[in-house]
């Protein structure tokens, strides 16, 4: 269990292909890759998104427009302005947290069958602050800048204002996303290796625990 501002997470789950998931359990090899690689990759909008990087959001309701130099008006229904850094720094990783911030009610829990699509395989990681411990220690001896917390989810057909790093739009919410952020000068991957992680995970596959998880209540 660990308490994160006011609320637990009881659990991490990231879900990935056999391969990768055996990596980070045997010994423990953390892939942060960059802010760049997520928004402009196109897979359905699983792992891409092209809201990321995104720095503030304009949803502007319908009106018209003019263009002088071509003695044109018109109308519009709606209009979204997004403003974004030509180019994003630094890495990020993600895991799914079993935690009072996505689930406030214990009795509504259940992951999302997509989570599925993310591989094969599935480790659960169950001493919290110990994992936390061995990031956090290795991101330190790197001399490396991070922050980490929950991914907030917003309505972007309506939201106006300020996107952080850890805002994402409401068609992820199903990730239930505990995001690192490690601040860096540069576009490239970052790997960590953290060790072993057998005495605190378990391997499942990800179809079966999705189907057979429970949250119980004392």
């Amino acid at each position: 269990m660990k308490e994160t501002s006011e609320h637990t997470i009881k659990i991490f789950l990231k879900f990935g292909q056999k391969e990768h998931i055996k990596d980070l359990f045997e010994n423990g090899t953390i892939f942060l890759n960059s802010i760049e690689y997520f928004r402009k990759l196109e897979d359905n909008g699983l792992r891409g998104d092209r809201y990321e990087g995104i720095s503030k959001l304009h949803n502007l309701p319908s009106g018209e427009f003019e263009i002088k130099s071509l003695n044109y008006k018109g109308k519009y229904i709606s209009m979204q302005i997004r403003e974004s850094y030509q180019e994003i720094i630094g890495n990020i990783y993600s895991l799914y947290a079993v935690s009072s911030f996505g689930f406030p009610n214990p009795l509504e829990f259940k992951i999302d069958d997509r989570n599925s699509e993310f591989g094969s395989h599935c480790l659960m990681i169950k001493n919290l602050p110990l994992f936390f411990q061995k990031i956090e220690q290795e991101l330190n001896n790197l001399k490396l800048k991070f922050r980490h917390g929950f991914v907030k989810y917003y309505d972007a057909s309506k939201f106006n204002g300020q996107i952080t790093l850890f805002q994402k739009p409401m068609e992820y919410e199903y990730q239930k996303e505990f995001r690192f952020y490690v601040e860096r000068n540069s576009t490239e991957p970052l790997i960590l290796n953290i060790g072993s992680l057998k005495d605190i995970a378990e391997i499942y596959e990800s179809k079966e625990l999705i189907k057979e998880i429970e949250l119980t209540v004392k």
